[in-house]
């Protein structure tokens, strides 16, 4: 499983980045170590080169390790502890330029499913792309094209596979914000089966599944209808468990 670093100039910073990574991805297989701050109390502001090869030593020495960094300088003292490990151990690193809270839990939620590391990289590395849908105006939005490439969008061709589907409501009151959306690929994940999901009260395109960021890409709030294809041995599976977490309102 890859484990992931959080450099922070604010120990606080990071230690509550930590905190909602874990509430979203809760496997303990999954390691998330923290390198911020300076003293011993970690109170000053300010990145320590040697605390953070200290962690990568630790994390890196089974498993590939993503590390985000807050600010320019904690970039460079990352890139310090990297000359002072090993060319095994600083093999399995890598540095992600993702945004520093976005970016964790996104990429926490997807290494929590075992994925490799290219697949929890390109995960943080989509993670704004949500909150950018939500708040770009329309004349700023970017080409349908664009977003497609960003969302992991593919269109709606299964190769005459038969698809199960299902027509729900979206009735939670937030709609599908992070923690339903994680709720969702965790479910998902599950089965042996891919799914694709359109919003139908948007207009939108199809949205292949493939991590938490494409389910919040839907844009889905409360009174949407959304529409799901699913294929493979476990089509009717995932859309029935699905389908419960939706009449459940996720648990909220």
């Amino acid at each position: 499983m890859v484990n992931i670093l959080l450099v922070s100039h604010s120990h606080k910073l990071a230690q509550g980045t930590a905190e909602l990574v874990r509430q979203m991805a809760p496997s303990p297989d999954l390691s998330i170590k923290v390198a911020a701050g300076l003293g011993d109390d970690h109170e000053e502001i300010g990145t320590d080169a040697v605390e953070i090869m200290e962690a990568l030593n630790e994390l890196a020495e089974k498993n590939d390790v993503l590390v985000l960094m807050d600010l320019g300088s904690a970039v460079l003292s990352t890139e310090m502890a990297l000359q002072m490990l090993d060319e095994d151990v600083a093999s399995r690193v890598r540095m992600c330029p993702a945004p520093f809270v976005e970016g964790a839990i996104a990429a926490g939620v997807q290494a929590n499913f075992g994925s490799p590391i290219q697949e929890v990289y390109d995960e943080a590395m989509h993670a704004l792309a949500a909150k950018k849908q939500q708040i770009v105006s329309e004349e700023e939005a970017p080409e349908p094209k664009t977003a497609r490439e960003l969302a992991d969008l593919e269109p709606d061709v299964n190769n005459g596979d038969e698809t199960a589907e299902l027509q729900i409501t979206v009735t939670n009151p937030s709609g599908l914000h992070a923690r339903p959306a994680a709720l969702f690929i965790q479910t998902v994940k599950k089965y042996d089966a891919k799914l694709t999901v359109t919003n139908q009260t948007d207009n939108a395109e199809p949205v292949l599944v493939k991590g938490m960021i494409s389910v919040m890409l839907l844009g889905a709030k409360q009174g949407d209808e959304l529409f799901l294809q699913a294929t493979g041995p476990d089509q009717h599976a995932v859309l029935a468990e699905l389908k419960k977490l939706f009449l459940d309102n996720f648990g909220e």
